[in-house]
């Protein structure tokens, strides 16, 4: 008998539905847990360009109201990535989750304006933390970087964290919860802040970042060490088409593709996003600049023991 030409077992394979590609072709689809917020723009830029699925990977992003709620899901392998604080990570961390910071998310800026602050109405007499003294202070979640930076600025302005009563109010819904006077003062982030300055319908109170430490890693993307383990190239390939967002959104902020990717997920008008001024993504973290804000957290009861930030910092993040 005379042997099959090499034409008609590729025939026959494609016939019967065998897998002709190489593995290496497969895309990885990741769930990430997100929130709407500014410093979630490279992630989304990413997927808008394509940036993702140039290293074969398929994000599926599901919107939290605040990073210390996306990491149960992580840790339970509901999701594989989240983004969250670096409050909420170095918590996980330190009550041995295993998380681990594979991407930098967001910096406060060097000097104001910065991409959070408190906010009150018109007329409120609210200018300092003794102002908000007995009175109600708008925070996505307890005891993450937002909570954990409003007592220290309440501190700092000559106020007694523990005489302010914190209550958790999701981003989007900050100024209408002070607009209905839920609240008395919210401390809240970009684009929701300055949406609500350009309408004249809240004033600046502070810059609670600024006034406590400059430039500070905030917002971080976060894995698990087991499954980066099992996954270092799927890793490396997320942070790789990530950090392709960052360069994106740095080199066309404020531009119309910008601010329709950022309308898109945040739900803002786009209109809204015009005077939107945002400090410069960054890719890497510096120990040094993280280890301030693990301290501040040993201070307020948020940490027992020491923990070393540059022991929750993955090698793809990881300024020596």
């Amino acid at each position: 008998m005379r042997r099959p030409s090499a034409l008609l077992l590729l025939a026959a394979a494609l016939w019967t539905g065998a897998a002709l590609e190489p593995a290496s072709t497969q895309e990885t689809t990741l769930r990430v847990s997100t929130i709407p917020i500014i410093d979630t723009a490279p992630l989304h830029i990413a997927i808008a360009k394509g940036f993702f699925k140039d290293e074969k990977l398929t994000v599926d992003t599901t919107p939290t109201a605040g990073g210390a709620v996306g990491l149960p899901a992580l840790a339970a392998g509901a999701v594989q990535v989240a983004f969250s604080n670096s409050v909420s990570i170095a918590i996980g961390a330190s009550q041995d989750l295993g998380f681990k910071i594979i991407a930098a998310g967001s910096f406060t800026g060097a000097e104001p304006p910065d991409l959070a602050g408190i906010v009150a109405k018109p007329d409120s007499k609210i200018a300092t933390g003794k102002d908000l003294e007995g009175k109600k202070l708008a925070v996505n979640t307890r005891a993450n970087v937002i909570w954990l930076y409003a007592n220290a600025w309440v501190e700092a302005t000559g106020g007694n964290p523990k005489s302010v009563t914190y209550l958790e109010v999701p981003f989007p819904q900050m100024l209408d919860a002070l607009a209905g006077g839920q609240v008395d003062a919210a401390f809240i982030v970009d684009p929701f802040l300055s949406a609500g300055l350009s309408s004249g319908n809240v004033k600046l109170v502070g810059w609670p970042y600024n006034k406590v430490q400059k430039s500070i890693p905030i917002g971080m993307y976060a894995a698990t060490e087991e499954y980066i383990a099992k996954n270092p190239d799927v890793i490396r390939a997320f942070v790789k088409a990530y950090n392709r967002g960052v360069d994106w959104a740095n080199a066309n902020a404020g531009s119309d593709e910008w601010k329709k990717i950022i309308s898109g997920y945040t739900k803002l008008p786009v209109e809204r996003l015009e005077k939107l001024k945002v400090p410069p993504f960054e890719k890497v973290i510096d120990p040094t600049a993280l280890q301030p804000t693990i301290d501040l957290m040993k201070k307020f009861g948020l940490l027992r023991g020491d923990l070393s930030a540059k022991s929750i910092l993955y090698s793809t993040v990881h300024r020596q």
